[in-house]
């Protein structure tokens, strides 16, 4: 039961934070005041405001889907779908840092996210797995 429960409340602070940094970036202010011209070319993003609504979408609306989900019920598609969220951001993040050509800081800590969630979703699958007679 605690496995479940660490892994819904990561996915869960992984979908509020999607959201905070959406919304962070759809106001347009501080760091996202103007978008870098020099990644326009590179990203498939000409903007703040697409990038903000695609990871809300895929990032927040995914990452929650998947805790409301493993907060109702307890099955395996519960950890296939942590690790598929998982997987999908270290993707995002290391295509985004290939397709920029650098890392920044944001990069690092969406890489550390993603690592942390796929050996949640793993490690979780692997336990219940190991003790398929315990009852949760």
């Amino acid at each position: 039961m605690l496995k479940k429960t660490i892994m819904n409340v990561y996915n869960a602070a992984l979908s509020v934070g999607a959201f905070y940094l959406g919304g962070s970036m759809m106001s347009g202010k501080g760091i996202f005041a103007t978008f870098p011209p020099e990644w326009a070319g590179d990203l498939p993003f000409d903007s703040w405001m697409a990038m903000a609504i695609v990871g809300m979408i895929v990032f927040g609306l995914g990452n929650a889907v998947v805790a409301i989900r493993g907060f109702i019920r307890y099955d395996r598609q519960i950890f296939f779908s942590t690790l598929f969220m998982g997987a999908l951001l270290f993707i995002a993040t290391i295509g985004a840092t290939l397709s920029v050509g650098e890392w920044y800081l944001p990069s690092v800590q969406l890489l550390i996210a993603s690592i942390g969630q796929v050996l949640l979703g793993l490690g979780a699958f692997i336990l219940r797995t190991k003790w398929v007679g315990v009852t949760e």
